[in-house]
Parts: structure tokens; sequence; C-alpha cells
């Protein structure tokens, strides 16, 4: 019996290719870059940053939307947040992130964020800090 393929290719550049979906993430989180929760306009202002250092080789980084965002989740693979907790992220992303990424869904001062403990998005208004709000950025290939 062979082991199962995984999905995701984990690159020494400290991205991680989707093969499902063809987008490349960055491994780490804002929160695992950071060290603290970020408001909505600071994951604007963390993509113009990662952008700047051309992480992984790239400047096109950017807010992933809720689709992008909750591919990722799956209930069969089990990490730890920076509290801790679980979440259902595949191990080839580190532990230690936030339980939930910003999304680019936005409507007035709200933005959606996918939450990984459980798998739902939600609404959140986009100064909100109260539960370890991040955002883990992702690019496609052109």
């Amino acid at each position: 019996m062979g082991s199962e393929k995984s999905r995701f290719l984990k690159r020494d550049d400290g991205t991680v290719y989707d093969s499902v979906t063809s987008v490349t993430w960055m491994a780490n989180d804002s929160f695992l870059d950071l060290e603290r929760d970020v408001s909505y306009s600071e994951a604007e202002d963390y993509v113009k940053e990662t952008n700047k250092k051309k992480v992984g080789g790239y400047g096109d980084w950017r807010i992933p939307n809720i689709h992008e965002a909750s591919s990722i989740f799956d209930k069969e693979k089990l990490n730890k947040d920076s509290k801790g907790g679980d979440i259902f992220l595949d191990s080839v992303f580190p532990p230690g992130a936030a339980n939930c990424t910003w999304t680019s869904s936005t409507r007035g001062k709200e933005a959606q964020i996918m939450f990984y403990a459980n798998g739902c998005p939600y609404w959140y208004e986009k100064d909100d800090k109260t539960i370890s709000h991040a955002v883990r950025l992702v690019r496609r290939d052109n």
C-alpha cells in the first residue's frame, strides 16, 4: 500500500503550491511573520510589504478570495493555531498561525474571514482584532 500523495508541494522559498487549485500560498501567514493580529488595512499593508520583498521571488501576492481561503480547510487534517487550538489545515503549513484569514470579499466596513477551526466564513468589521485575525497570502501563476 502506497501513501497518499499530498496535493501540496512545499518549496524551499517559503511557499506552498496547491496542485488542486493551481495557486501558490505563502507557507507563513501574517501572524507567524509579524507576531501580532492585523486589521484589514494592516493586512493590505502586509501585502504591499510582501510584494516589495518579492517573497518566493514574486511581487504579485494578494489577499485570497473566500473560495481560495476555504479550499485549504480540510476536516481530515489537523494543525495548531497560535494559541494551541485545533485548526484544520494541512501540516505543510507551519503550526502557530492564526485561526483564520482575511479574504478579499468585502461589503462596506466589513470583510469576510475564513475560520479554520470550523470551516465557516464570517463577516467582521475591517478593524476588528478580537479573534486573532491574520492573512495568508496567495498568488496564481500567469
